[in-house]
């Protein structure tokens, strides 16, 4: 696998349309069968859309099984389309029926007192599934002391050589004073070696809580930020993707001060789980080439705003101009829009930063965001980003992209990921037809919240998910997670006890092993119960 891709990124420059775009309402079942025992050219289906330069490159590469097994997985996808649609609806007004009436019990009482609630889609207490699988909004503080200037990492727990048992609290990270300690990972404070702390929250904290209620409606997110977490909401952005011919992106922007403030923070949402197109686009092995940015995803492309997929000029494919339907403002594109809205609040608050983050899809968005500022040179953006910080997120582009990331965006984007987790692990690494890989650096947890470090360039265990050495492995952690699940609250308290809804949903593993891993209620705890090894250093 190393080989092909190193062969095909060593074919020389590139002259002429890159991309290779899958259309699997295109696709027979006839040519997912030739895929797998024809070995058929794969630019010679019908289903394939190739740019000529892309053509040549390729030349009669066939299209192995994971090509045609990703092609079975899309068709089914659409097909549970508008059912799961359908039962999604059902299932969230039948729990927030419930939950808004406090129950059966509630709901036989408000009918006999004529106080029945009935659940409003819109409203700021209508919860989505994911919601309903963890309704925590309460940031988790940091442990006092130290203030927004302290240069030490906080470590509870670890006492450092020579310290009294106070100052045993805190290793001095510019002294560089202290080996490994395993840290919790809400209480570090430095990424790319730069000190991060919205207020009293670990960074860590604030980005995984605003994916996870990304995935509210806009009433209910603006409550969270206004009422509960005392931040600055500055608005929800529904934008439009031109080729959907719907709005499918959704993202808020938040600070953490209504003046002066020190801290944007951009939060995308992610795939939902009832929307089976979403999962349908963090499986899609279609790229793109936006010329020096490498090969991109084409659905995340599009999701952010792109205009057109003909993979010819890059320049044009996704302009640095807005274009004039999104400037109109009826139909905003969010890349356009989310950019300058940051640009605004940037030059309202001089000494702020930006943070990006997202969850699932909205990590991918996450992370093609401040590659996009690069590739249009918006250094006045760039140079004020702090963290790109993500979870649960697909692989977007190829090495290239990575690369391109690496050389043009100031901050290192970290990953964190959890187990199992399935949706980091597609669109599959499948050179040379598909050479999706990960870049940044990633924190891996298992499913006691034991973390690591994964440098960039490497990869999760079990990348591509369906290698059969894990498979024990994999239904070993879904009944573990489940075990957890139902008993943790009894260790860490209250804030962890999982109610059916969670648990109904942790039991999804035992059949499909990596989609109960996806959930953010296992990355709210990998953050604030998860450890990792870290290195003190210079900063």
């Amino acid at each position: 696998m190393v080989a092909k891709r190193q062969q095909h990124a060593s074919s020389g420059p590139k002259m002429g349309e890159e991309k290779l775009i899958i259309r699997p309402e295109k696709a027979r079942f006839i040519d997912i069968l030739s895929m797998l025992l024809l070995r058929r050219p794969i630019t010679s289906y019908a289903c394939v859309d190739a740019g000529d330069q892309t053509a040549g490159d390729l030349g009669s590469t066939p299209g192995d099984w994971l090509v045609a097994l990703t092609q079975v997985i899309q068709k089914a996808l659409e097909a549970l389309y508008y059912p799961a649609l359908a039962i999604g609806a059902v299932v969230e007004l039948l729990l927030n029926f419930v939950a808004l009436n406090n129950g059966i019990l509630g709901i036989l009482l408000n009918i006999f007192t004529c106080k029945l609630v009935i659940p409003q889609r819109e409203a700021p207490n209508y919860r989505s599934i994911i919601g309903m699988i963890d309704g925590r909004t309460e940031l988790m503080p940091l442990p006092e002391g130290g203030g927004p200037d302290d240069r030490r990492l906080q470590v509870v727990g670890v006492t450092a050589a020579g310290k009294s048992t106070v100052e045993g609290y805190y290793i001095d990270v510019e002294d560089g004073e202290c080996g490994s300690p395993t840290v919790p990972l809400i209480q570090q404070q430095y990424v790319n070696g730069r000190l991060i702390r919205l207020r009293t929250f670990s960074v860590f904290e604030v980005t995984m809580m605003a994916a996870k209620i990304a995935y509210e409606n806009a009433a209910y997110i603006e409550n969270v930020v206004k009422n509960i977490w005392k931040f600055n909401w500055v608005g929800f952005y529904n934008c439009w993707n031109k080729f959907a011919e719907d709005y499918t992106t959704q993202a808020f922007v938040f600070t953490d001060r209504a003046t002066d403030a020190s801290v944007v923070v951009v939060a995308f949402r992610g795939t939902e789980p009832f929307n089976t197109r979403d999962w349908s686009t963090d499986v899609n092995l279609s790229w793109l080439g936006m010329g020096e940015m490498g090969h991109v995803h084409v659905g995340f492309l599009k999701a952010l705003g792109l205009q057109e997929d003909d993979g010819a000029d890059a320049a044009r494919t996704f302009p640095a101009a807005a274009p004039a339907s999104a400037a109109a403002g009826d139909k905003p594109l969010a890349y356009y829009a989310l950019r300058e809205e940051v640009r605004a609040q940037l030059a309202a608050h001089p000494n702020a930063t930006v943070v990006v983050t997202g969850h699932s899809l909205g990590g991918a968005l996450a992370a093609i965001f401040p590659a996009l500022l690069a590739f249009h040179g918006e250094q006045d953006i760039l140079d004020r980003l702090l963290a790109v910080v993500t979870y649960g997120q697909p692989r977007v582009g190829d090495q290239a992209f990575a690369d391109f990331v690496r050389a043009g965006v100031p901050v290192e984007p970290l990953r964190v990921v959890y187990r199992y987790d399935v949706v980091p692990r597609v669109p599959f690494d499948a050179p040379p037809v598909a050479e999706f890989v990960h870049g940044g650096t990633c924190v891996y947890f298992d499913g006691w919240y034991d973390g690591r470090a994964i440098a960039a360039g490497e990869d999760v265990p079990n990348p591509n998910y369906f290698d059969p050495r894990y498979l024990l492995s994999m239904y070993g952690n879904a009944w573990g997670d489940l075990f957890k699940g139902a008993f943790l609250w009894a260790k860490e308290g209250k804030d962890y006890r999982e109610g059916a809804v969670s648990l109904l949903y942790r039991a999804t593993g035992l059949l499909v092993p990596g989609v109960a891993s996806h959930s953010p209620r296992d990355y709210v705890n990998a953050v604030r119960l998860g450890s990792i090894a870290v290195e003190a250093k210079k900063v």
